[in-house]
């Protein structure tokens, strides 16, 4: 009977520790229905690799992935795996298997570079370039590194890293403690543009021509149920933008207006006989749609150049060091004279 009772008792225990397991706001699925799924609609894929053995590992799944709103991001713009570094079993991952070495399966060599460190998150891009990232963090250390991969933007901006002190400055009410310990990737979010209204600009341009540089952003009470406002625009409006050597020199090289996509006032460009309105509630202003048609991406720069004509527009994040010589290739007019690539190589460390 005793030995009956204890057996009842450990199975017990052990439906429980399972179901402990599987519960959770993310969803967790295979390597196999990851690669399913990626086929037919194309994410990052974050796999957290752990080890039974790992508390921080134990200690990140319970804190910060249980976090809902973390979750909810998560799930719509990952496919997560967990993945045993430890495991006996043979795990197939993009057409290869991986085994076990006695200790570790191979699979873990190849998400972590060799280097084995638990937890540790490995994100795969769209590019299926791996990235692994080590240590325990909670949800507003990886919250940038989320949007980083997220948003796609390993392909404009340097780093994680990079990006990472960006999106920290533009949230200094949440981590303002975090800015002062890290030196390494030292944002300067301390300039500001003189930003002008329409009619301003037009007062200003009609006594001195000089190029005109338009920002289109989404104000942010629409975020959340408006699906173009990225959080890296946010980051572009609240840190890029602050960038002291490119405010400087739009201040000085261009006539700077900034519009709220949505707004309600009438705006008269210079060749309009009528002024542009908006298109409804929470609608664009025509002026928007003129501009952006029916691609609502941001942020959105738009360059004219002295006699008013449209030159070009640019609808992905960058980082400052990168707007730095978008403004000045337009501002002189070099696109006249060479491609962009050109510019830039020749410009990028001045």
């Amino acid at each position: 009977m005793k030995k009956i009772l204890i057996a009842v008792i450990l199975i017990i225990c052990g439906f429980k520790s399972q179901a402990q397991e599987d519960l959770g706001p993310i969803e967790w699925i295979s390597f196999e229905e990851a690669e399913k799924r990626d086929s037919v609609e194309s994410r990052p894929f974050l796999i957290d690799v752990y080890t039974d053995w790992c508390g921080w590992c134990k200690r990140m799944m319970a804190t910060t992935f249980q976090n809902q709103a973390l979750a909810q991001y998560i799930n719509k713009n990952f496919y997560c795996v967990r993945f045993d570094a430890e495991t006996k079993d043979t795990v197939t991952f993009h057409g290869k298997e991986y085994v076990s070495d006695g200790r570790v399966n191979r699979l873990a060599y190849y998400l972590m570079g060799d280097r084995l460190s638990y937890p540790t998150i490995v994100y795969i891009d769209r590019g299926k370039r791996i990235n692994p990232i080590p240590g325990y963090m909670q949800v507003k250390d990886i919250e940038p590194i989320l949007v980083y991969f997220a948003e796609n933007l390993s392909n404009t901006v340097s780093s994680v890293d990079v990006f990472t002190m960006l999106y920290m400055n533009s949230f200094p009410d949440v981590y303002g403690d975090d800015i002062k310990k890290v030196k390494q990737h030292d944002i300067d979010t301390l300039g500001k543009i003189n930003w002008l209204s329409m009619k301003e600009m037009r007062e200003k341009y009609d006594k001195t021509p000089k190029p005109i540089l338009i920002d289109i952003y989404v104000d942010d009470k629409y975020r959340g149920y408006v699906p173009y406002i990225t959080m890296a625009s946010m980051v572009h409006e609240r840190a890029v933008l602050k960038d002291s050597a490119l405010c400087n020199y739009i201040n000085e090289h261009y006539y700077p207006v900034r519009i709220e996509a949505t707004t309600t006032d009438s705006l008269y460009w210079f060749d309009s006989d009528k002024p542009f309105v908006s298109m409804g509630q929470n609608m664009p202003n025509a002026f928007t749609h003129a501009l952006m048609g029916d691609n609502y991406k941001f942020p959105a720069m738009f360059f004219f150049d002295k006699e008013h004509r449209f030159v070009s527009s640019v609808s992905e994040f960058f980082e400052p060091s990168f707007w730095n010589v978008v403004a000045r290739f337009y501002a002189e007019e070099a696109y006249k004279k060479e491609k962009f690539e050109t510019f830039y190589t020749k410009n990028a460390k001045k």
